[in-house]
């Protein structure tokens, strides 16, 4: 596995950002990653004590040609996506246009666009966060 060193590195290269992400979440203990049939959708949980999956914290995808990281924090009913979603764009400095479905549908999901994150470390307490809080 990559080192932490190595993975800043990669993500300073803007063709890069994606592998330096999933690089990151995959070298966290007890992850499980699974790379969509569909789509280039590449989906992470955690493995619990038991062996059985968590329901994902985290999904690396393209929307409208742009390279997402999704966070999934919570449950829908919580809604703590769109709180944590106004931390994440005042720390990069710009808001993500939610469409009304991310609003409604996707309450518990925080949209990360790769292309305005400068350094893993502006959005690696919330990856760490994710991981950390899905049971």
């Amino acid at each position: 596995m990559p080192s932490f060193k190595n993975i800043k590195k990669a993500f300073q290269i803007v063709e890069y950002k994606g592998l330096a992400i999933d690089a990151y979440i995959s070298n966290k203990e007890l992850v499980k990653r699974r790379l969509s049939d569909k789509e280039f959708v590449v989906g992470f949980k955690k493995v619990r004590t038991d062996g059985s999956l968590t329901k994902k914290f985290a999904t690396l995808m393209m929307i409208k040609g742009c390279p997402i990281l999704i966070l999934h924090i919570g449950k829908k009913r919580e809604r703590l996506g769109l709180e944590k979603q106004n931390e994440v764009d005042e720390k990069l400095g710009q808001s993500y246009d939610r469409s009304e479905m991310q609003i409604n549908e996707k309450p518990n999901e925080v949209f990360i666009r790769l292309d305005w994150v400068n350094d893993l470390e502006d959005i690696k307490e919330f990856i760490d966060g994710a991981y950390e809080k899905r049971e």
